[in-house]
């Protein structure tokens, strides 16, 4: 099966906000210091794939990461999209969260509904992915896709579309954490279905990276 394109998942960087574990959701939270270097290193690090195609989250973290991945590909301009954002997390949102936590008692009926959610993400990976690439004229090599996004959004896309086997993952591949401006890369086939070639690469990264994620806490369904 020929591959027809690949895309680039990666996390947004550090925000004050990850380092304290407060829930952000769809709160405009800006890079920290060590969030702005994250996006640099990722940005080298994908400096010589030559990227036909890029979106991102339209939050600031999530553009301003994209952003520094795009400086060396300046004739690729940026798509912010909403579908792109975390998970909205109402009335928790700006709420810090223990490390580790896994899980809010009371269900709270501001938040996202998690099912809602995996549509919303799954509706654009078949719209903006699976159908545009396809559309797409035949060339003898793939095509590569920049998507910047948020961990929750790219955890729960992954999960899915494995366990709907849209997707399957490569040898070795495991889902684990989502960390800061960490790659994870789809290869997807002229049929609409995908390998999972890397989850959550941190190669690049010179310091240890936050482990928590306060924005994956499990809330209601």
């Amino acid at each position: 099966m020929a591959v027809i394109a690949k895309i680039y998942l990666i996390r947004h960087g550090e925000t004050d906000a990850n380092r304290n574990n407060i829930i952000q959701g769809q709160l405009d939270t800006p890079l920290n210091e060590a969030g702005e270097k994250q996006a640099r290193l990722v940005g080298e690090a994908l400096r010589e794939v030559p990227f036909d195609l890029a979106f991102s989250s339209d939050l600031s973290r999530a553009a301003k990461t994209a952003d520094a991945i795009l400086a060396h590909h300046a004739e690729v301009k940026l798509q912010k999209q909403e579908e792109l954002r975390e998970r909205y997390m109402g009335s928790l949102q700006g709420s810090s969260m223990a490390p580790g936590a896994r899980m809010v008692s009371a269900v709270d009926e501001t938040v996202e509904n998690g099912s809602e959610f995996v549509k919303r993400g799954v509706r654009w990976w078949n719209r903006r992915i699976v159908d545009y690439a396809r559309s797409l004229p035949p060339r003898e090599t793939p095509y590569n896709i920049l998507v910047v996004s948020h961990g929750g959004f790219i955890g729960t896309l992954t999960r899915n579309l494995i366990e709907s086997r849209k997707v399957k993952c490569a040898k070795d591949v495991v889902i684990w954490k989502c960390f800061n401006t960490s790659i994870s890369i789809i290869e997807l086939g002229e049929n609409g279905k995908g390998t999972l070639l890397q989850y959550g690469g941190i190669a690049h990264l010179e310091d240890k990276a936050v482990e928590s994620n306060a924005d994956e806490v499990d809330v209601s369904k």
